[in-house]
């Protein structure tokens, strides 16, 4: 059954700032390319424009999000807006997120409860602010609390497994451990697994990334570890190639930009580590299945570096879309307690200074800085560009630097 949403309008005069809604049509919403699964309606005056965008469910917030900013910036035409998002509920990253907005658009809150009389509920702003901090995740553990679920034999085995993976750091294999599992990757390339399997665990290789099949059925192999305490010489060949392999495609320049960056990244040279300091693993889990927030902050980048974490979101893809969805992530980052308590390699204290650094190409730095117009403190969200042969030549530089940095970086030649 469909919404009477300018029934409801009329029904709650007080909660908006104007009155006399009109609704934006289908026709206009495709032709604006506005998401056509939310109700879009315009208010107000030449000098203070008006708008809602009303939605029933929100499956995806950074979509909600966006598609409100959107309305916001079609409205506005440079002139002071009021964007109204109504919805039967918010996260707190989503409020968190409204309160980032700022420049020409005022953006606030409303639930909407269908089945209570008054049916809308405007939110304080800034309320959610006052809100308390929460735990996503719990800690990453370590390789050897990971083994002390093992019997004996299975745990002197596991020594053996990271004893040869360690071997393969010079050619950039890194290790991500798990609850039920140890991840092996090259890149974003995930090259082998070792799973608990009760007292027990089993090592294998992962090689569905391969697109070629022959290869893909070539590469399948168990790991073992003998009588005589090593590993198969089947797996540690296979391993070997699949190395030779990946090294060979980025040689030739056929991964996609995406993995050649995270390359790089995982690595953290040069002026990465110049700039933001050296790779910090992301060190926590989901606390619970299906926290997808968790999952996403720890495909970021992470860098310490005198103290401080920097926080690198790369954006290749949907930029406006991917810089909502970082705004979102960063709200839950500054609300939650994940990095309470955050450590450098020393164990010393390391302090986020909010800041998510977005990391584009020159072809999208445009449409990335459009967002700039939406938020309250463009400052937390600086935009760095890659150099145009950057999969080539490597990250020798980035644009867009700070000032502060500038003199440092030309002394150096990075500039």
């Amino acid at each position: 059954m469909s919404i009477t949403w300018n029934t409801i309008w009329e029904t709650h005069p007080d909660v908006f700032i104007v009155r006399d809604w009109k609704e934006y049509p289908g026709d206009k919403k495709k032709a604006s390319r506005l998401p056509a699964q939310y109700a879009y309606f315009m208010g107000g005056e030449t000098t203070l424009r008006v708008g809602i965008i009303a939605s029933s469910t929100v499956n995806r917030e950074e979509e909600f999000l966006l598609a409100g900013l959107l309305w916001g910036n079609r409205l506005s035409n440079g002139a002071k807006t009021v964007i109204y998002y109504v919805a039967p509920d918010f996260s707190t990253a989503f409020l968190t997120s409204l309160s980032k907005i700022g420049g020409t658009i005022d953006a606030r809150a409303v639930y909407w409860r269908e089945k209570l009389t008054p049916s809308l509920y405007p939110i304080p702003e800034k309320q959610e602010l006052t809100r308390p901090r929460y735990a996503l995740g719990e800690e990453r553990p370590n390789w050897k609390r990971w083994g002390e679920g093992l019997n004996p034999v299975a745990r002197q085995q596991l020594m053996t497994v990271f004893e040869f993976f360690s071997h393969l750091e010079c050619r950039k294999v890194r290790m991500v451990i798990k609850n039920q599992t140890i991840n092996f990757l090259w890149g974003g390339f995930e090259i082998a697994e070792v799973r608990r399997k009760g007292k027990k665990f089993e090592l294998c290789s992962k090689v569905r990334w391969i697109k070629v099949n022959e290869l893909m059925l070539k590469w399948q192999k168990q790991g073992w570890v003998d009588s005589s305490g090593s590993l198969n010489s089947d797996f540690c060949d296979t391993m070997l190639e699949i190395l030779d392999y990946l090294e060979s495609l980025e040689q030739e320049g056929k991964l996609r930009p995406q993995d050649r960056l995270a390359s790089f990244l995982y690595q953290g040279n040069g002026v990465l580590k110049l700039i933001w300091g050296s790779p910090w693993p992301w060190p926590w889990l989901p606390k619970e299945r299906g926290e997808n927030s968790v999952i996403e902050l720890e495909e970021w980048f992470y860098f310490q570096g005198n103290g401080q974490l920097s926080v690198v979101c790369p954006i290749f893809e949907k930029p406006l879309l991917r810089a909502a969805r970082s705004i979102l992530l960063a709200s839950v980052l500054e609300k939650s307690l994940l990095l309470v308590g955050a450590k450098d390699d020393q164990g010393k204290p390391l302090v986020w200074d909010g800041r998510v650094h977005w990391l584009t190409s020159i072809s999208k730095e445009d449409e990335l800085r459009r967002c700039y117009c939406w938020l309250y403190n463009v400052e937390k969200f600086p935009i760095w560009t890659l150099p145009e042969n950057w999969q080539d030549q490597g990250i020798y530089k980035l644009n867009g630097l700070s000032s502060h940095l500038n003199y440092s970086l030309m002394q150096k030649g990075y500039l």
